[in-house]
């Protein structure tokens, strides 16, 4: 079922048919059978709710980003939600188990 809600959400994507401001970010990862990152964000007309799942470390570090340029940061602990309101259509985020500043594309600067 979610290859097959994956392919319609693509489909959909590219016939334009999505907006920037209803998406979720799933964010997950794994070594050895092991969850090590698991954040969910669920963003809805400028308002969106960012959750830590799990993290190796017990923290869920974000940097959140518009047109490149870094807009916030912030820590969730396991478990922890937070909602952010107001933030512009098409903003991106990065999400990592260590706290580091974190460029557009995800990597530690």
């Amino acid at each position: 079922m979610r290859m097959f809600l994956a392919i319609v959400y693509g489909f959909l994507n590219l016939v334009g048919c999505t907006d920037a401001q209803n998406r979720i970010m799933q964010v997950s990862s794994s070594e050895n059978g092991t969850t090590v990152l698991d954040a969910r964000t669920d963003v809805d007309l400028g308002r969106a709710e960012f959750t830590c799942n799990a993290s190796r470390s017990g923290h869920c570090y974000y940097a959140v980003f518009y047109e490149g340029k870094e807009i916030r940061t912030f820590v969730l602990s396991v478990a922890e939600r937070r909602r952010l309101d107001g933030l512009p259509a098409g903003f991106e985020q990065c999400v990592g188990t260590e706290p580091s500043r974190m460029s557009p594309s995800c990597r530690s600067l």
